[in-house]
């Protein structure tokens, strides 16, 4: 999906193939995935529209693609478009994949659709062992929601990770960020 204005196309964080900014936090949370040290939780936390989910998918990207043909370019920063993960994630395909977001701008993220995690996290996985659930706009859950969300949250298995993406602070609850790691997202001077 692109939009254009005044002649920038704008594209879906999930199809952004390079990151811009953001490289030493990239690389910090690659050090922290190879000595095996990633939090299980991790909450993105700053400015709608700052590349919280541009740097989300291309480090799930990371994740997915280790052992695969066509991998993350860590040297570049880059996503090859002919990686199969990639592939997988932009056609919502993928099946150690996860996407729980806000839908049609609705106000709230329904109850249900955070059930439906639990659904996810209980079937076996795919290639790579591992189990990625990023939520995006999280703070459109509502209260329901956010409970149910904190149930699997609390005992997540070693090779599941959840990537909360959140655009306000204020109306996340508390109990979500005391079980997370949360990494503060904000373009310096130059990156601007």
């Amino acid at each position: 999906m692109t939009d254009s204005l005044d002649n920038i196309e704008i594209f879906h964080p999930k199809k952004q193939l390079n990151l811009f900014g953001y490289k030493k936090n990239f690389k910090s949370f690659v050090n922290l995935s190879l000595k095996n040290k990633l939090p299980n939780t991790i909450l993105l936390s700053g400015k709608k529209g700052s590349g919280k989910a541009t740097f989300a998918y291309h480090f799930i990207n990371y994740l997915l693609s280790i052992s695969e043909k066509n991998k993350y370019s860590v040297e570049n920063f880059s996503i090859n478009p002919e990686n199969k993960s990639y592939k997988d994630l932009c056609e919502n395909i993928h099946p150690n994949f996860y996407l729980l977001e806000n839908r049609d701008k609705e106000e709230n993220i329904k109850i249900d659709d955070v059930r439906n995690i639990q659904k996810f996290l209980s079937k076996s996985t795919y290639k790579s062992n591992i189990k990625i659930v990023l939520i995006d706009n999280a703070e459109y859950l509502n209260v329901n929601s956010s409970n149910a969300l904190l149930k699997s949250l609390e005992e997540p298995n070693d090779n599941t990770f959840f990537f909360i993406i959140n655009n306000n602070s204020k109306r996340i609850l508390s109990t979500i960020k005391s079980r997370s790691i949360e990494f503060r997202f904000f373009l310096d001077i130059n990156e601007k």
